[in-house]
């Protein structure tokens, strides 16, 4: 049975009601989340096929909480009342969408950098974080590849060609508490994308 991508590609209708189409969230095995901290020459996947191994400036940021990822669409409305105080225009006046995970690998170079900034994190000969400079001012901004594997077995994959990590959680050292970086990425928009993500999905994973 052909994939409905909702656009005239297709023309076998779904079922008024379609289990199959609902998930719930689940990384895949091995990485999951990718960051490239050049995301102005990132080439980027237009498929939830490539392996993102091929990919070349992207490194996994290894696991995150068991929160999961969330996204976050904002907007705020320039409501227009009427002379009987009804709203009788809503125009979107502000718009953003944001990201937010917890890193729960704090030696790898890749979380590291993703808090602190790439040119301030070193590795050392095993591939572990040797030494860190926090400076303050540091602008980071990457691009991102998360990959999820939806209930039905496909594999679905969220592309953000561009993102600002702006936005820091405390980092607890807290007796018993799993060290981990809680950021947050506000996505931008790039001169030769027309959109801010991209969300493909591909047939069964194997």
């Amino acid at each position: 049975m052909a994939d409905n991508q909702g656009t005239a590609q297709t023309n076998v209708p779904l079922s008024d009601i379609d289990p199959t189409l609902s998930t719930v969230g689940k990384p895949v095995d091995g990485g999951c989340v990718w960051f490239n901290f050049d995301p102005d020459g990132a080439k980027l996947p237009t498929d939830a096929t490539t392996k993102m191994s091929t990919l070349t400036g992207f490194e996994s940021v290894g696991e995150i909480s068991d929160d999961g990822l969330s996204f976050t669409k904002s907007v705020t409305a320039d409501k227009k009342k009427g002379w009987h105080n009804e709203t009788i225009l809503s125009a979107v006046s502000d718009e953003e969408r944001t990201v937010k995970m917890t890193l729960v690998e704090p030696n790898r170079p890749t979380a590291a950098k993703a808090y602190y900034g790439a040119s301030n994190v070193e590795a050392d000969t095993d591939g572990s974080v040797k030494h860190i400079k926090d400076v303050a001012g540091t602008s980071i901004a990457v691009a991102a590849v998360v990959d999820e594997l939806e209930t039905n077995g496909k594999l679905r994959r969220t592309v953000i060609p561009k993102m600002a990590i702006d936005s820091f959680d405390d980092v607890s050292h807290k007796a018993g508490d799993l060290l981990g970086y809680g950021i947050t990425g506000t996505l931008l928009k790039k001169a030769d994308e027309t959109a801010l993500k991209h969300i493909y999905r591909a047939k069964p994973a194997e």
